[in-house]
């Protein structure tokens, strides 16, 4: 199936939400219920065709278009109104190992006073990593 895709400023915690056509379709293809967080593959129809591959948790949007976050937009460089056909990704590689670095002094300090809240915050933030991608993470403390 063919989707435009369309940049939007936020989603609701995802970077990804799909138009419930293509939701229903790939559940149909399956004799079990879509995973919490399933693969994608899109793919431009362009010669040579360019590949992404994202994640999928659960957000719908209009019946036309594949909403991406500004955010991932620009990680992954894909085009803003581009079309581009979805399927299923099976064998996409799950990471087993995710190094992060902090970028400044002040980063360090942080993340060495909070490391167990920084480790869950960014496991329950980032589904999709890309390879020397920079990460935006804020740490809050709760006063209450």
């Amino acid at each position: 199936m063919e989707f435009e895709v369309e940049l939007v400023a936020a989603i609701d915690n995802c970077f990804v939400s799909l138009p419930l056509p293509l939701i229903q379709t790939l559940q149909s293809t399956r004799s079990s219920p879509l995973p919490h967080i399933l693969a994608l593959e899109l793919r431009s129809p362009t010669h040579p065709p360019n590949l992404w591959f994202v994640a999928w948790s659960g957000a719908t949007s209009s019946p036309s278009a594949i909403k991406v976050s500004k955010q991932f937009v620009e990680c992954i460089s894909l085009p803003n109104h581009g079309t581009v056909q979805v399927r299923a990704a099976f064998n996409v590689a799950h990471a087993s190992l995710v190094t992060i670095e902090p970028h400044t002094e002040d980063d360090w300090e942080v993340l060495e006073l909070n490391s167990e809240q920084a480790e869950a915050a960014i496991l329950n933030q980032v589904f999709v990593i890309v390879v020397h991608s920079l990460l935006q993470q804020g740490i809050v403390q709760d006063l209450d």
